[in-house]
């Protein structure tokens, strides 16, 4: 049986001061204009936030979004960012079809942050202004995912929140990366990704993974029918 999943011990909220103190207020949408998402993109963050869910499952107090307005200021309660994917510990279970999480409304900060970088996300500033509104809200995790290696040197980045409110940067020996929620990222031979659970040291299963065992399965009942049908028949008499 796995591990339960604990909330590391550095989330402790923060104090007003350091919320407050240079906390940008950004509208991240109000920059993107008509410019969409690549298919590797979606493709990715479906990878990501599919391996996220089967790895958080069972746990109910943790829930996973994608593409969620995070609505955090506490003086503008327009400000909001958009992780690509965001792992938070709502004060109760939030409806599926959320539509915004806010930040002391629903629950506190998110724990886990991910951004898949892109030439559209480039523009909202995944590597800049949103590093310090993450810092400033205490994600504990701050992961940034590039798998075509066009934006990011390191293609996988965790940052890792320090009890001071800075960054570490890390990454595996292999190029993956570690999260302190037990589980592990790598880009895989194909070029995408792939989550693992770090206790057992499986992969979860990808969504094209899952398709196909599924349709495999399918002609495997179909064959073991038709097996039972033959066996059913009477013999016939010489």
């Amino acid at each position: 049986m796995a591990s339960p999943i604990t909330t590391p011990s550095n989330l402790d909220s923060a104090p007003p001061s350091l919320v407050l103190d240079g906390l940008p207020l950004l509208y991240e949408d109000d920059e993107e204009g008509d410019m969409g998402e690549t298919n590797l993109h979606e493709i990715t963050t479906g990878i990501f936030r599919f391996g996220l869910e089967a790895h958080f499952a069972g746990q109910s107090q943790f829930q996973v979004f994608s593409n969620l307005n995070l609505y955090y200021h506490p003086t503008d309660p327009k400000a909001y960012v958009s992780p690509d994917l965001m792992v938070v510990k709502p004060f109760s279970r939030l409806s599926e079809d959320l539509s915004s999480y806010r930040i002391n409304m629903h629950g506190p900060a998110p724990l886990l942050t991910v951004e898949i970088l892109s030439e559209r996300s480039g523009q909202q500033r995944d590597l800049r202004e949103k590093v310090v509104v993450y810092a400033k809200l205490r994600v504990a995790e701050y992961c940034s995912v590039d798998v075509s290696g066009r934006f990011l040197p390191e293609r996988l980045l965790m940052k890792r929140l320090q009890q001071d409110g800075t960054w570490k940067n890390e990454q595996d020996v292999d190029g993956g990366i570690t999260s302190q929620f037990w589980f592990r990222v790598i880009i895989d031979g194909d070029g995408k990704l792939h989550v693992t659970n770090l206790t057992s040291g499986k992969p979860y299963v990808r969504p094209d993974e899952a398709e196909k065992r599924v349709r495999e399965l399918e002609t495997e009942i179909a064959r073991l029918r038709q097996k039972i049908q033959d066996l059913e028949k009477p013999s016939r008499s010489s």
